[in-house]
Parts: C-alpha cells; structure tokens; sequence
C-alpha cells in the first residue's frame, strides 16, 4: 500500500470514529499541532497525517486500539504550552486534540470536582470560585494550559510547593485509556486516597507517557483568603538570604513568592504604567482561611526581609496597584518578547535550600561561557519561593532554525549541568524531550532504564507520544 494510501486509510477511519467534521488535514492546522513555546518552526517532515478532535473516552479508546494494531504514532495535544518540547510531535502520526473534552462538574456532596481534558485551567478557576472553592494550580498559562495536560504534568506552575503542594496532592483519582486501548479508572470517590498501590500515580506526573487522561477528579478546596507584599533590593545576595530565612524561621511558606531581577522589573513595571522599581523585586501572596490570618502571615514576612535590608519592603493593600505588579510578573515573558522584539529561550533552574545563595549567584551568571548567548543580557525572574528561576533570553527573530535548536540544546545542557550540582530538578514542566539527558544524569542509567520498561508495559508498541522518552533536539 503507497503511502498516500495509508494516509487516506487512516483519515477514513478517523472519520467513522468521531464524524469527517472532527478530523482536519488543513496544512495549518497539522503545522498548529506540531509546534510549541520554542522559537523555531515545526519539522515538515513530522508533520501529522492527521489531526482528530475526540469528544468520548470511547472515541479515544478506539483510535488507540486502532493505532496500536497498525502501529501507528500518536501524539496527544492540550495547549502545546510546556516548555521541554514533550508537546511537538517527534514523527509523523496522528495528532488527538484535546479541546472538545470539556465536561465539568462539581459534586459538593462528594467533596470533589470532575473535569475533562480539554478544560482550561481559568475556566476550572471560574467555575470553583462561583462555588467557593479554590483551583490549587495557577499556571501562567492559565487562559489556554489545560486541566489534562496539568495532571499528565503534574506541575506546581506559580504555586510554591511547600505551601499548597503539586495537583497530585489534590487528586483523588484519574480516568485513562491505556495506548492499548482499554479504558480504567483509578483511585477513589472518598475522600481519603488510597494506601499502597494507587494506579492514580502513574498516570499524575507521567509526562503522557503511559495513556491518555479523559478526566481528572480532585477534592474541593474552599476559597482561601490572601495577603500581600513586596520588598526591593539592590543586590541578589540578600533576597536569597531572605528567601533561607524565611524556611529557617519556619514562617509559613507563601502560595506565591515571585522574584524579577531589576531587566525585568523595569520592563514589566513600565508595559503596565507603574514606576520601575530602583532594584531587584520580590512579592509575595500569604493565605489562609481568614483574611486576618493571611495579613498576620504577611507581616511575619516582611519582618523577615526587612533583615536583610531593603531598600523597601511593606504590604500592598491597595488592590488595583497589586494587579499591575502581578501582571508585570505574570506577563514577563510577553512583554520581554514584545518589548525587545525576539523570540524567546528559556530554562528552569532551581537551588536547594542549604546553597541558595551560591545557586542564584550562578543563576545570575547562567549563560557565561555559553557560545553567543554569553553575549545576551540574562533576564533573570522565576518562582523563588520554590527556589526555582528561569534564566531567560531574547533571541534576533532572523535567527536560523538550526541555530535556534544548536542554543536550545545548550541551554538545556547547562540546565542539566546546574540542577545535577545542587540535587535539583525541575518543577513545572515535566522530564524527558529535552530534559531526558537530564533525566540520566540526575538519577543514573539504571533509574532511565526502569523508566523505559515501565513504557514498556503500558505501551508495548510505543506508539503514544513515541520520542518523548527517547528525548529529542
């Protein structure tokens, strides 16, 4: 059979599964499909055959067991908005869209909500909040990252892990379909997660490696109350001592610590009409369930960075002028792109407790001895509460796409490099795809390999998200 004819053996039957209207060979939509944050193009050569939109578990189901007799690639798509390249399609396949699963429901009477794939995480937010209840997970991309890319993600996005946890505390249980094409359900509809052997855990951080969410469940949180604050600084040594003592002082650890190096402060802080602050920036959001304890935790804070000597440091109370500082962080990496007119190449990094001073330090020098982007200014800025940053740079948009992947590699190398010195890994964005050297570097060939048998079990033709394990440049 010529390979057009497979093609069109494939759509066809895509097409009795989920109707001609959901699948789309549109150029655009297959290039769309197959490129994500990084700044160059998708590989024409892996392009998909085709891009399908689900709406069942039963849809998927059948795909997969269809993929998995002919032996067919599949990649499974959210928003495309992770930063290690796990979102591109690594070789030619079959695209599943995820945007159509977006059941939502809140059982109150179980103590939990149920959300599908496609969900986004504002609208999970909005829908919880009209109910009283909190989202424990504030990506960036919030607007477009979705609620089944998050759980195969299991990441902590803004949110300081010692202070609410990863999503994976909050699940109570995951619906899959395995790449063989089974559908299971893990975990539980009580409140109490199960001991010993719990499927959920797989499947929650697994970096879409061992089957497709088709719906999240977690328990509801109820509405928490914040505080905030922000301190400045001219030099990067005393935010990282504050940063320690604040652990040390056993305060309770903030939902947010935010850090913007003095680059990017003046360039967020002017994109929003605010004063560019005289130094380096740190603010943070305390909580609790009363707005009175929240403060009190506020003002614990601040007592703790004012000993290290700001140049300021205090509450802000006034509201619409915390929106504007927010935004300056939560947009950094639109407005950097925006303001310097370049796309971007950017790292996680993240220090240990007992080194933090030394891991911003070295921070601050990320990109010294790294050929051509030792030349560009580092705008430094991350979640620092988490002790994680992300050494960020703004590449000239006429800049080839092999010398895009050549930086890219590099950078990850370096990343790599650091994370293994401190005993690190990152936190947001997932293992593997360009973190996999990372992955046998940190935890040995043996770990990697363990890794690859359990691949091995639930997808014995590797045909889901084929590559992403293997890594990829």
């Amino acid at each position: 059979m010529s390979g057009n004819s497979k093609e069109k053996k494939i759509i066809s039957f895509l097409e009795s599964v989920v109707g001609s209207e959901n699948v789309t060979t549109s150029m655009f939509e297959k290039i769309k499909q197959s490129v994500d944050a990084f700044p160059y193009h998708a590989d024409k050569d892996n392009l998909p055959i085709a891009v399908v939109l689900p709406e069942t578990k039963e849809h998927i189901s059948e795909i997969l067991k269809y993929a998995n007799k002919e032996k067919i690639p599949v990649y499974v798509r959210g928003s495309g908005t992770q930063l290690i390249g796990a979102s591109r399609p690594h070789t030619s396949g079959i695209v599943i869209f995820t945007s159509r699963m977006k059941s939502f429901e809140i059982k109150e009477d179980y103590g939990y909500f149920e959300a599908g794939p496609g969900v986004r995480n504002a609208e999970a937010m909005d829908m919880l909040a009209e109910k009283g209840y909190f989202l424990p997970l504030v990506i960036g991309s919030k607007f477009i990252a979705s609620m089944g890319g998050a759980t195969s993600n299991n990441t902590s996005a803004h949110l300081v892990d010692t202070g609410i946890g990863k999503p994976g505390d909050y699940i109570l249980a995951v619906e899959m379909v395995l790449p063989t094409g089974e559908i299971i359900e893990t975990g539980t509809h009580g409140l109490r997660r199960p001991a010993g052997t719990d499927l959920t855990r797989w499947f929650v951080g697994g970096d879409g490696l061992f089957g497709v969410v088709t719906k999240t469940r977690m328990r509801l949180v109820p509405m928490i109350q914040y505080a905030y604050g922000i301190a400045c600084f001219s030099e990067l040594g005393p935010i990282a001592r504050g940063v320690k003592r604040m652990y040390l002082e056993k305060k309770a650890p903030p939902i947010f610590t935010e850090f913007l190096d003095h680059n990017v402060a003046t360039i967020g802080y002017t994109n929003k009409g605010l004063e560019p602050p005289p130094g380096h920036v740190i603010f943070f959001v305390s909580y609790d369930r009363e707005k009175e304890a929240a403060d009190k935790k506020m003002e614990m804070l601040i007592d703790v960075f004012k000993k290290e000597k700001p140049i300021y440091a205090h509450p802000v109370t006034d509201m619409d002028q915390w929106k504007k500082i927010w935004t300056a962080r939560e947009s950094t990496i639109p407005f950097l792109m925006n303001s310097l007119k370049g796309r971007l190449l950017v790292c996680e990094i993240v220090g240990n407790l007992a080194r933090f001073e030394e891991a911003m330090e070295e921070g601050a020098n990320f990109n010294k001895g790294i050929p051509y982007l030792e030349d560009l200014t580092n705008y430094l800025f991350g979640h620092i509460g988490a002790l994680a940053f992300h050494p960020s740079f703004i590449i000239p948009p006429d800049l080839g796409d092999e010398r895009m992947r050549e930086l890219s590699t590099l950078l990850f190398k370096r990343e790599a490099e650091f994370n293994t010195k401190y005993g690190t890994c990152g936190g947001e964005w997932g293992q593997f795809s360009k973190r996999k050297d990372f992955f046998v570097m940190r935890y040995g060939e043996a770990s990697y390999e363990l890794v690859k048998k359990i691949k091995a079990v639930f997808d014995p033709n590797n045909i889901l998200n084929p590559g992403v394990l293997e890594g990829y440049r």
